[in-house]
């Protein structure tokens, strides 16, 4: 008997309609039951599926007997195969096709395939065969060898028309007898043609990985940088590749969709005009652009894997079998009772023993689990909610109305619309672009690479064309539902109209894992950090930025708002008692010059007030931008000297109860702690400088990735170059990455006020009416004041006339002492009025650039104008290095002119020399580059040893 399907006909779409006392012919009849079996099956096979449903696993127990797990199938004709409990086989016998002649069991010589028929002698009628242990002996192969095939025997069975009884015709019987057969696997070639070749579509195309961008740490130019995306923009040819061969194999589903016919190459053009963009620093979008053409052709091609899906089943495919799997170890976990063929009916025989074990079966709960258990082993190389071998077994292929959800061909169509509106409408927009249309830098809610590419924002390298929209063809499931105008990108203003589209970050972004930012490349470092931090702080964004530089340059990367609290602290404190001592100071100059008592006209009041307010105009913070230590330095250096000179013009006063304030200025370490405060800071900020260089910046913060935006809760880093100072790339870290030193509005520092009561006087700090005495202690005549104490002490007139002598030899020589002391002090006074001051200043009588016979006048004036500048001149100025060099030139030829025996022999310029020695070590402390630190030390190292060497006049 053939296949019922394929056997469709006009005939099997009619049927006779019968009307009472017609003739019944056996066509008519015929006619009726076609019709309705064919319906039957056509609902099997095109509307629920075909394959094995369920079960049907078969194995081995023991080596002695097979078994075989209760299931279902349907083959491609329509047939319903199945076993409604488990089967247990113990004998076997050679099977050969005698009836029904299946085309399957011819090999290709036409010669019959050897296969074995199991059966279960426990059947009553069953035919005896042979025991199924003795099968690997007799054949010298093993179970597992072995494949199952259920095969329904369909085939009519015509007797002769004449029997012993008599010639009535009484018709053909339809046969259709299922039977569980053995083929060993090295037989099984033909059969296994009838398995379906499914998703080769799907496997015909092979993935396409997009290289990653790796950047080195040693970077240090912009061209490092365009040379890492550009290596990764090498996978153009594969994407060409890949894409066209794509097209090819799907060419049936979606030639239909282009109207120009094969669209293939104008992709190949586009794309080989889009990965050579305008600017290197474009490079960064075209390679996203790679990124999504390679998710788009991944979710293209994992449309055409259906899962199994079978539309219209052909019938010749396994019309009357089913592949259920090769043989396997299996266990009983109890015994399998025996079950007849059909127990809803009583046996013929009426044996009451048979009647009673069909009822027993009927009540009992045994076949509600299966009683076997399979040991699958190493064979599960796959998951399948069903199946466990996918080499040698019918899968159950379904109709596509039960996996409606893949919606395979509509979606495998949608993904090749996406993929030819991203190629037709990427273009990169430019800084230029953008200011003409007064667009600039925008934050677009998205979602990350986790989630398919229609789900995330529309990236703003895809422009916007209404002939073909690219958000149309962006979402599948937007598509479907008319929603394409709700897709989030930076041009959507040009296509939607609700707000929540146009303005996302007005409303609920708590749903978006990842933030696109765009249009700032090529723009101004300056104009895009203000403009992003203005976004970010605007609608409390969840992220933060940093800008770092391609190059290794510490002089072109701006300074930040840094603030060290502890060089703060401490600096605040120098300086907090410095004051003090200079406002002291100052109260008593002004005390002072108020006395009426003694000729004020020669002290110097009015230049230590200047001075000390030149102190505290340049003393800002080492942090701020307006602190230039060098004028700071000086103005300290300025107060102390007219310190000097207010104690050089009252020598003939002494303070009454403690140090005079002045001697404090004198002896103060400020500039020493100053300088050592000024150089950490430097160090420091050039370690924080140092850090914003991209590879030193990957070192400290590993994981930076570009991804043309940043995750919640990341760092979207800026990237910029030395000489313009334009943004040209950007990454992300997905972490927080911030700048705990950098402070936007640093703490002001201001004295904490007096607990004092109401309209209570402030206590000044010195009791000025009381500092001095006008008589200074060693010109006292000690004759007046001990002599009456003497006369006093009851002592003979020869002691007292000895002790009064006395006292009269010793004061004359104490006043002698003290007269020379007065004239040493006015010598001396006069080194005060020079300490810090130019070498251009002279004392009388006295040539400071002449020392024992040398002229150092061009090496004093040459060096110290070297000086002067550097001290103006900021730290990361362009040319700091080049002017330090010439400050050590300068220092090096006077610190060799000065190592002269005729200068270190010269007792009467040794103090001056000492002073210039000390402004050498002052200057050389100025040098802040690396390079030039050793010559710098150097120079200082022999400027020590030549003040070891000066003579001074002892």
């Amino acid at each position: 008997m053939g296949n019922v399907l394929d056997n469709i006909s006009k005939d099997n779409t009619r049927f006779t309609i019968f009307e009472n006392d017609q003739v019944l012919t056996a066509d008519q009849l015929n006619d009726l039951f076609n019709y309705l079996e064919v319906q039957n099956k056509l609902t099997r096979t095109k509307a629920i599926g075909v394959g094995i449903i369920y079960g049907l696993e078969i194995g081995v127990i023991d080596s002695k007997h097979l078994v075989i797990s209760r299931g279902a199938a349907i083959t491609t004709d329509g047939d319903l195969l199945h076993f409604d409990y488990d089967q247990e086989f113990d004998q076997y016998a050679v099977f050969e096709d005698l009836n029904a002649k299946y085309a399957y069991f011819l090999t290709d010589t036409e010669q019959p395939m050897p296969m074995f028929e199991l059966r279960d002698s426990r059947i009553t009628g069953s035919i005896p065969g042979n025991d199924l242990g003795a099968l690997e002996a007799s054949t010298g192969t093993t179970f597992k060898d072995y494949a199952g095939v259920l095969y329904l025997e369909d085939y009519n069975n015509d007797p002769d028309l004449c029997t012993g009884a008599d010639c009535d015709n009484k018709g053909a019987t339809a046969m259709k007898e299922l039977k569980v057969l053995l083929i060993h696997k090295n037989n099984i070639g033909a059969l296994l043609q009838s398995m379906p070749a499914m998703n080769k579509d799907y496997f015909a195309l092979a993935d396409l990985d997009i290289p990653r961008v790796v950047v080195n740490t040693g970077i240090d130019k912009y061209a490092e940088l365009s040379s890492a995306f550009a290596n990764a923009l090498t996978v153009k040819d594969d994407i060409i590749d890949k894409i066209t061969k794509a097209y090819q194999t799907c060419k049936l589903i979606v030639e239909d969709d282009f109207e120009g016919g094969d669209p293939t190459e104008k992709w190949k053009s586009l794309l080989s005009d889009q990965f050579n963009p305008q600017a290197p620093f474009y490079s960064q979008y075209v390679y996203d652009y790679a990124r999504d053409i390679s998710y788009a052709y991944t979710e293209l091609r994992e449309s055409l894997f259906s899962d199994d899906m079978l539309a219209s089943p052909d019938v010749e495919l396994f019309p009357k079998h089913v592949l259920i799997g090769l043989v396997r170890d299996a266990t009983l976990k109890r015994p399998i009772p025996v079950v007849f063929p059909d127990i809803r009916f009583p046996q013929p025989t009426g044996i009451p023993v048979l009647e009673e074990r069909r009822n027993l079966l009927l009540r009992s709960n045994l076949f509600s689990t299966s009683s076997i258990r399979f040991n699958f082993g190493v064979l599960i190389k796959r998951f399948h909610p069903v199946h466990i071998d996918l080499e040698y077994r019918h899968h159950f292929y379904e109709s596509p109305i039960l996996n409606s959800n893949n919606e395979s061909d509509e979606l495998t169509r949608f993904n090749f619309m996406r993929l030819h509106s991203m190629i037709t409408n990427f273009y990169i927009p430019t800084a230029t672009d953008l200011q003409s249309l007064d667009q600039g830098l925008k934050i677009i809610p998205s979602l990350y690479e986790d989630v398919p590419l229609g789900e995330r924002s529309i990236p703003f390298y895809y422009r916007y064309d209404e002939k073909l929209p690219m958000n149309l063809y962006w979402n599948f499931n937007a598509n479907n539902r008319k929603r394409e105008n709700q897709i989030l990108s930076y041009n959507a203003t040009q296509y939607a109209s609700s707000a929540a589209a146009r303005t996302p970050l007005n409303f609920n972004i708590l749903k978006y894992t990842f933030f696109r930012i765009e249009g700032h490349i090529g723009f101004k470092l300056t104009d895009v950090e203000a403009s992003l931090n203005k976004l970010i702080l605007d609608n409390n964004l969840p992220i933060n930025f940093i800008s770092v530089q391609v190059e290794k340059r510490l002089d072109t990367i701006p300074p930040r708002s840094w603030f060290f609290p502890h060089l703060y602290m401490y600096e605040k404190s120098i300086k907090s008692t410095f004051f003090d001592r200079i406002d002291d100071a100052d109260s008593v100059n002004d005390d002072l010059v108020k006395r009426t008592d003694v000729a004020t006209t020669t002290i110097p009041a009015t230049e230590f007030k200047t001075a000390r307010q030149n102190v505290y105009d340049n003393a800002k913070d080492i942090g701020d931008s307006q602190f230039n230590y060098m004028s700071y330095r000086s103005a300290v250096s300025n107060v102390i000297t007219a310190a000097s000179n207010v104690k050089a013009q009252t020598k003939q006063f002494t303070f009454s109860n403690t140090a005079i304030p002045h001697d404090f200025i004198l002896n103060s370490d400020v500039l020493r702690k100053t300088d050592v405060i000024s150089s950490i800071y430097q160090n420091t900020v050039i370690k924080k400088k140092t850090g914003l260089m991209l590879g030193n910046f990957m070192k400290d913060n590993p994981g930076l990735e570009h991804a043309g935006g940043v995750l919640r809760g990341g760092t979207f880093v800026l990237v910029y170059t030395a000489d313009d100072m334009v943004v040209v790339g950007d990454f992300m870290l997905p972490y927080a990455s911030i700048d705990k030193d950098v402070v936007a509005d640093p703490p002001i520092y201001t004295p904490l006020p007096l607990p004092l009561p109401p309209d209570t006087p402030i206590i000044p700090r010195f009791p000025i009416g009381n500092v001095f005495e006008i008589i200074p202690s060693y010109t006292k005549n000690l004759d007046l004041k001990l002599i009456p104490y003497l006369k006093d002490v009851d002592l003979d007139d020869r002691v007292n006339i000895k002790v009064e002598k006395g006292i009269k030899e010793a004061t004359s020589g104490l006043d002698i002492r003290l007269q020379g002391f007065d004239q040493r002090l006015k010598e001396s006074s006069n080194l005060f009025t020079t300490v810090f001051t130019s070498p251009k200043t002279t004392i009388p009588g006295r040539d400071l650039t002449n020392f024992g016979g040398v002229d150092l006048t061009a090496e004093i004036k040459k060096y110290k104008d070297n000086q002067l500048l550097l001290q103006d001149l900021p730290v990361d100025a362009p040319d700091r290095k080049e002017k330090e060099a010439e400050l050590l030139d300068s220092a090096n030829i006077l610190t060799e002119k000065l190592n002269n025996a005729a200068v270190t022999n010269d007792v009467n310029s040794a103090v001056e020399v000492k002073g210039l020695l000390a402004d050498l070590h002052s200057g050389t402390s100025l040098v802040q580059n690396a390079e030039l630190k050793g010559q710098a030390i150097t120079i200082a190292d022999r400027a020590n040893v030549i003040n070891r060497n000066l003579r001074f006049n002892r």
